[in-house]
């Protein structure tokens, strides 16, 4: 049985910043092989292992094709279809809950957290501004540069 999931959701991110999120969410740890990128509207990575037995594990071999719409200047579409490299499939809705509630979730509360700190705030600004442009990771002690939101050394999310 061929499977595609297919999971959507909208951010209030402009699509240059969430193809950016995207791309550190992939490589980082989760360790997808990118296989074609079209900054920025789409992603097809190969993320998984073939050793897990059944299609309930989130690491299972899977490709993903992650196509970004843009809704607006700053609200963003975006559209997961994931397809399991293996040929048995056996409980499909199964699956579709353990991938998103053990990867995709995961990706989506990170664009939303991202967008939610974008929004407009009345705050006070300083006139002085900082020439270094890294900080360091608090789980790793990694020098990163300052617009990384997750650590390309422990994959730790650093909002």
């Amino acid at each position: 049985m061929k499977v595609n999931l297919v999971y959507e959701e909208n951010f209030q991110l402009d699509v240059n910043q969430a193809f950016d999120i995207t791309m550190q969410w992939l490589k980082s740890q989760y360790k997808a092989k990118i296989k074609v990128s079209t900054p920025p509207k789409y992603i097809e990575a190969k993320q998984g292992t073939m050793m897990t037995n059944t299609g309930h594990d989130p690491n299972w071999k899977k490709r993903i094709g992650i196509t970004f719409y843009e809704l607006d200047g700053e609200r963003t579409l975006l559209r997961v279809e994931a397809t399991p490299l293996a040929r048995n499939i056996f409980r499909v809705e199964k699956l579709k809950e353990s991938w998103f509630k053990g990867l995709f979730s995961h990706l989506f509360s990170l664009l939303q957290n991202v967008g939610e700190e974008n929004k407009p705030k009345v705050a006070f600004q300083s006139n002085f501004e900082s020439k270094d442009k890294s900080k360091y990771c608090p789980n790793c002690g990694e020098s990163i540069e300052e617009q990384i939101i997750i650590c390309p050394a422990c994959g730790i999310t650093l909002i």
